[in-house]
C-alpha cells in the first residue's frame, strides 16, 4: 500500500492480516502539522515512512502495545524504516510479540534517518524475538528514547548523532545478549546520554563521543 499526503490532516489507519507479509505500507508525507497513526494488528508487518516538514506527529504500531495494547500472542517479524526531514517532529514506533506459549517469531528491524532540529524519537521493540535498531540523526536538540526488551532474542542497536544538545536514553533488557554502539559528534553544545543494559547473558557497549562544550557532556552507562 502506498499513501501520499500533502496537506495538514489527522489520520488513523488500521491494518489486519492473517497471512505473512500481507501488511506492507509505504507513507510519503510532505507538509507541516500532520498527525498519522498506523496500526498493523498482526505478525510480519512492514512499514516505510518518509516525512518532510515541521511539527508532524507520526506513530506506527506493529503488533501494538505502548499502549494501544492488543497483541495477545502474535509472533513478531516487524520492519519499520523512517526518513524524517524537518523540525520539531514527533516520531514513534512500537514493535511487540508476546508469544508466551512459544519461542517467538522472526526478528524486529528498525532503521531511522532524521535530519533537523528539535525532533522527538521514541522506539520500543519487545518480545521473545531478536531486536535490531539503527538510528542516524543530523541536527540539534533532538531527543531519542530506545527500549529493546524481551527474553530469548538478542538486542542490537547502533545510534549515530551529529549536532548539539541531544538527549539519548537507551535501554536493553532481557535474557538474550545485548550489543549497543553510539557515536556522538558535536560542535559546541552539550549532550546527555543514559544507557542501561540488563541481561542474563553477555553485554557489550561502545561509545564514541567528541564534546566541545566548555561545561562538559553527561554520559551514564550501567550494565548488570
Amino acid at each position: 500500500m502506498l499513501l501520499q499526503f500533502v496537506k495538514s490532516s489527522s489520520i488513523v489507519l488500521l491494518l489486519f492480516s492473517g497471512s505473512a507479509w500481507a501488511n506492507d505500507i509505504f507513507i510519503s508525507q510532505s507538509g507541516d502539522d500532520f498527525t498519522l497513526e498506523v496500526q498493523q494488528r498482526s505478525e510480519n508487518n512492514y512499514a516505510s515512512a518518509t516525512v518532510s516538514g515541521d511539527n508532524n506527529d507520526v506513530t506506527i504500531r506493529q503488533g501494538m502495545h505502548a499502549d494501544g495494547t492488543m497483541d495477545g500472542d502474535e509472533t513478531g517479524g516487524h520492519d519499520a524504516y523512517w526518513t524524517v526531514d524537518g523540525q520539531n517532529n514527533t516520531v514513534a514506533s512500537y514493535q511487540t510479540d508476546e508469544n508466551r506459549g512459544g519461542g517467538g517469531g522472526s526478528d524486529h528491524y528498525l532503521n531511522n534517518s532524521i535530519t533537523g532540529d528539535g525532533n522527538i524519537i521514541s522506539h520500543t521493540q519487545r518480545g521473545k524475538t531478536g531486536h535490531n535498531g539503527k538510528i542516524t540523526i543530523a541536527g540539534d536538540d533532538n531527543t531519542v528514547t530506545v527500549l529493546q526488551r524481551g527474553n530469548g532474542g538478542k538486542n542490537w542497536s547502533d545510534i549515530d548523532l551529529t549536532g548539539d544538545g541531544h538527549t539519548v536514553t537507551h535501554t536493553q533488557r532481557g535474557g538474550g545478549g545485548a550489543t549497543g554502539s553510539m557515536d556522538l559528534t558535536n560542535s559546541g553544545g552539550s549532550y546527555t546520554v543514559d544507557v542501561m543494559q540488563n541481561s542474563s547473558s553477555w553485554q557489550s557497549y561502545s561509545l564514541t563521543g567528541s564534546c566541545a562544550n566548555a561545561n562538559g557532556c553527561s554520559v551514564s552507562v550501567t550494565q548488570n
